[in-house]
C-alpha cells in the first residue's frame, strides 16, 4: 500500500507530468513550429502549477527538495533555448543528492545550450559514475561529436563518440535511437577521416538500417 500511496503522491504526479511534456517535444511536429510551442509553454505552465501546488512542508527534506528542484529545472529545460532559472534548479538539485543521475543528465543538456560543452560533459561523465545509462551514453556521444568540431584531435573525439554509442547499445540492442546516434557517429567519422574509409560507411547504414529495424518491431 504504501508503494501505491507513494506512486500517487503529488511529486510523482509532477514527475508524470515532466515526463509526458517531454513526450510532447519529442513526438509532436506540426506544420507550424509556433504550434508545437505554443503547447509546450501551455503544457510546462500546468506542470510547474502543479509542482507549485506540493505543500513545503511535502518537500522540505534534501531527498525531496532535490526532487522537487530537479522536476522544476527540467519543466523550464524543455524548450530549445538556455534558461537560467532552469540550470539553478538544476544545480540545486544535484547539490541535494548527487545521485539523482537524471538531474545531472538534464543539467548536462542545459549546459549545452549555452554553449559550455566541457561543463556539460563533466555533467554527463558524472551521470555515468552513478551506473551505465543509454540516454546519457547517447547524449554524451552526441556532445563529443558537437567538440570534435573544428578540433585538432577531431578524429579522436569523433571515436570517443562511437565507443560511447556502441556501449548504449550493448545495454539495450532493441532501442532504435541507440542504433540511429551510432549510425550518426559513423557517418560523421567517415568525413573526418578523409570520407575513403568506406567500412564506417558501411558500418553506419547497417546501424541505420538496425534503428527502422527495432523501430518496426515495436
Amino acid at each position: 500500500m504504501s508503494g501505491q500511496a507513494e506512486e500517487e503522491g503529488p511529486l510523482a504526479k509532477a514527475s508524470k507530468a515532466a515526463d509526458d511534456l517531454y513526450q510532447l517535444r519529442d513526438t509532436c511536429f506540426p506544420a507550424n513550429p509556433d504550434e508545437k510551442i505554443d503547447k509546450l509553454q501551455k503544457e510546462s505552465d500546468l506542470a510547474i502549477k502543479l509542482l507549485d501546488s506540493i505543500p513545503p512542508e511535502q518537500r522540505k527534506f534534501p531527498v525531496e527538495r532535490a526532487t522537487y528542484e530537479y522536476l522544476r529545472g527540467k519543466i523550464l529545460d524543455v524548450f530549445s533555448d538556455y534558461k537560467k532559472e532552469a540550470e539553478d534548479h538544476l544545480s540545486k538539485a544535484v547539490k541535494l543528492n548527487p545521485s539523482l543521475t537524471d538531474a545531472w543528465l538534464c543539467l548536462g543538456n542545459c549546459i549545452w545550450k549555452k554553449g559550455d560543452l566541457s561543463a556539460a560533459k563533466n555533467c554527463f561523465a558524472l551521470a555515468l559514475s552513478k551506473g551505465p545509462n543509454k540516454k546519457i551514453l547517447c547524449q554524451l556521444s552526441m556532445l563529443e561529436r558537437k567538440m570534435a568540431q573544428g578540433t585538432e584531435n577531431q578524429a579522436e573525439l569523433v571515436e570517443e563518440s562511437i565507443q560511447h554509442a556502441k556501449e548504449a547499445i550493448t545495454l539495450d540492442v532493441k532501442d532504435g535511437n541507440s542504433w540511429y546516434n551510432l549510425g550518426n557517429a559513423c557517418l560523421t567519422s567517415f568525413f573526418v577521416t578523409g570520407a575513403w574509409d568506406h567500412s564506417k560507411l558501411l558500418q553506419s547504414l547497417k546501424a541505420y538500417q538496425n534503428a527502422v529495424s527495432v523501430q518496426r518491431e515495436r
